[in-house]
């Protein structure tokens, strides 16, 4: 079975306190932390009518586009989707597919804007999917 996901406004759906916990989780420096999440949340947007400005919006999630820090933050965010999917891979919850006997199994797929699972089509298997990405759902959102 395979499943393809759009990736392409995950940038604006990065939860900020989900970031900070990964890089805490990741072994980062709480000094390298704090400078991070000073960067991420101190952005603000204005918003301009017949080219004045009348209002500034504060996003409370998300990460800015067009930065050159911000792919790198991202990355972060999707080595956090591998990580889950090689422990469900290890924990047996989760076949990839093999193109030889003896060869690896293969999972997943990252491209830049989308990603790509492979496993088994079995019903206990779109079970744990559904079930997982719940579950990655309730984490981003928290």
């Amino acid at each position: 079975m395979a499943i393809k996901t759009d990736m392409s406004k995950a940038f604006d759906r990065v939860e900020w306190n989900f970031l900070e916990e990964l890089m805490r989780k990741m072994g980062f420096d709480e000094r390298w932390i704090s400078w991070i999440m000073a960067f991420i949340r101190t952005v603000t947007y204005t918003v301009l009518i017949n080219r004045r400005p009348h209002s500034f919006i504060k996003p409370e999630r998300g990460i800015r586009q067009g930065d050159p820090l911000s792919p790198f933050i991202f990355i972060l965010c999707a080595e956090a989707l591998v990580h889950s999917l090689n422990e469900s891979e290890s924990l047996r919850k989760l076949n990839g597919i093999s193109l030889a006997p003896q060869g690896p199994a293969v999972h997943h797929l990252l491209f830049p804007d989308d990603s790509f699972l492979l496993c088994k089509a079995s019903c206990e298997t779109v079970w744990r999917l559904i079930v997982a990405s719940k579950s990655i759902v309730k984490c981003l959102a928290k």
